[in-house]
C-alpha cells in the first residue's frame, strides 16, 4: 500500500539551523516534486546506473501496490488522477466529501474513492449577527454533503468510508444512516463497508464477501443494520 497527500503544506521537511521548515510550501511545488520522483524512479529503472538508489528502488518496486491519494478538495481529486494518467498509475482517491459538486469529472476519472463521513454539522443561527456571516457557499455544503456518497453510488463509483474525520467512532453508523436518509441505498452501504475495501486492496479472494474458501466474518441480523 503506497500512501499519498499533495498539499501546500506535506510533510517533507528540511532543517535549517534549529528549526525545521515544510517544503515545498505550495501546492505545485508538492506536485512538481511529486511527478519528479516519479520521472527519476523510471529513469532509474531504465538505465541501471551503478549507483545504488535505496528510495527510487522502493518505488519501483511498490508501483503495483494499492496507491491512495489524499485530497482537499474535489479540485485535487481531479489533480491527483492527472498525475496518474501521465504516469500510467490508478490511484484510490481519498476524498474530501465534495465529489458531488463534479459529477461528471469526478465519473470520468475512473478511480474508486474512500469517503469521509464527517459532514458539516448544522449551524447555530440564533444570533442574526452569526447568522449574517455564514457564507452561501457553507450553507449548501452542509446541505449537500450527505448526499456526496449517494451521488457517486448512482454515477457508478466504487467508494468505501473512512472513520477518519469523525470527533468520536461512535458517530460512524449514524453518519452512514444519514447517507442513507440522503439517498444511498442500504445494498450500496453495505458494499461500501464490505465488498469495495477489499476490492481495492486486492483481498476479494481473501475476504468482502460470504463465498467458499474465504474468512468467515459475518454477523446474522434480524433486521437492517
Amino acid at each position: 500500500l503506497t500512501l499519498i497527500k499533495a498539499e501546500a503544506s506535506t510533510n517533507y521537511s528540511f532543517n535549517k539551523g534549529t528549526s525545521t521548515q515544510d517544503y515545498p510550501s505550495s501546492l505545485m511545488g508538492s506536485i512538481a516534486l511529486l511527478r519528479q520522483n516519479y520521472y527519476d524512479a523510471q529513469w532509474y529503472a531504465t538505465t541501471k546506473p551503478a549507483e545504488y538508489n535505496l528510495s527510487l528502488d522502493a518505488i519501483n518496486k511498490n508501483f503495483s501496490l494499492p496507491n491512495i491519494f489524499m485530497t482537499n478538495d474535489v479540485l485535487s481529486d481531479l489533480r491527483a488522477d492527472k498525475v496518474g494518467d501521465e504516469f500510467g498509475l490508478q490511484y484510490i482517491i481519498y476524498g474530501n466529501g465534495d465529489e458531488y459538486q463534479r459529477m461528471d469529472e469526478i465519473k470520468n476519472t475512473k478511480a474508486n474513492f474512500i469517503l469521509p463521513l464527517n459532514f458539516p454539522l448544522a449551524y447555530d443561527l440564533t444570533d442574526p449577527y452569526d447568522a449574517a456571516s455564514i457564507q452561501l457557499t457553507d450553507m449548501w455544503s452542509w446541505e449537500l454533503a450527505p448526499t456526496n456518497p449517494s451521488a457517486l453510488a448512482k454515477a457508478g463509483i466504487n467508494f468505501c468510508f473512512t472513520l477518519d474525520g469523525l470527533k468520536d467512532e461512535e458517530d460512524f453508523f449514524s453518519r452512514i444512516r444519514k447517507a442513507i436518509a440522503y439517498g444511498l441505498s442500504p445494498q450500496d452501504a453495505l458494499k461500501a463497508l464490505t465488498y469495495n475495501p477489499a476490492l481495492f486492496m486486492n483481498s476479494l479472494d481473501k475476504v468482502g464477501t460470504i463465498s467458499i474458501g474465504k474468512i468467515a466474518d459475518f454477523i446474522i441480523c434480524n433486521d437492517t443494520l
